[in-house]
């Protein structure tokens, strides 16, 4: 009788944990820590920081989140997601033009972060775990080929317009245009002159059109 109520107890023990787990907004907490990462750094963010800020102790970020790294990649993966499918709804939108696409998805990569006053949350992690980490370099390494994707299907298309230079290569032109957004927001921090950057981007387009 003794065992049977222990594991009856043990049972409403575990069904109880449980389902305060699920009182929170997966979303919303994730959407917290993903805030914290990007400006503390994963680095400096600990898992009290985390407790802090979420509202949530670590017996219930753990089961749901994983530990501290599988949080950041949560967030990573979210937040480069939602990166991706704003450049794709540039290429796959109305605008028949690839040079104006490509205008488009440089500008809104630059002016983001001129609006948020940061670099972007994937360049920030990179620079701090991308050469140590294989799991984070990997994550980033699969979203930079995405963003490549765009570009390179946006050259390949205005090849077909007969606006992008038939000699060019496509592949690498679409490699270094997805590296650039990074250094024209860095010359933006420096010099905060967004007429310059506006006109480097014209630049870039230029050496690709017809």
């Amino acid at each position: 009788m003794i065992v049977y109520f222990k594991l009856i107890s043990l049972k409403m023990y575990f069904c109880g944990t449980m389902g305060r787990n699920k009182e929170f907004d997966y979303e919303q907490k994730l959407d917290i820590a993903l805030e914290l990462f990007w400006t503390q750094g994963y680095h400096v963010t600990s898992i009290t920081d985390l407790e802090s800020h979420m509202g949530i102790n670590r017996s219930s970020i753990y089961p749901t989140y994983g530990d501290k790294k599988e949080l950041l990649l949560k967030c990573l993966t979210k937040y480069l997601k939602a990166k991706v499918s704003e450049y794709a709804a540039i290429l796959n939108g109305r605008e028949p033009d690839a040079t104006e696409i490509l205008r488009r998805i440089f500008r809104l990569a630059v002016d983001q972060s001129i609006k948020e006053e940061r670099t972007c949350l994937a360049v920030k992690i990179a620079s701090e775990l991308a050469l140590t980490d294989e799991d984070v370099r990997r994550l980033l390494v699969t979203n930079e080929k995405k963003i490549e994707e765009i570009y390179f299907q946006t050259l390949k298309s205005g090849q077909q317009q007969g606006c992008i230079k038939i000699d060019i290569d496509t592949k690498s032109t679409a490699d270094f245009f997805a590296c650039s957004s990074g250094a024209l927001f860095k010359n933006y921090a420096l010099n905060k002159n967004r007429k310059a950057i506006y006109d480097m981007i014209e630049t870039l387009i230029h050496l690709v059109r017809v």
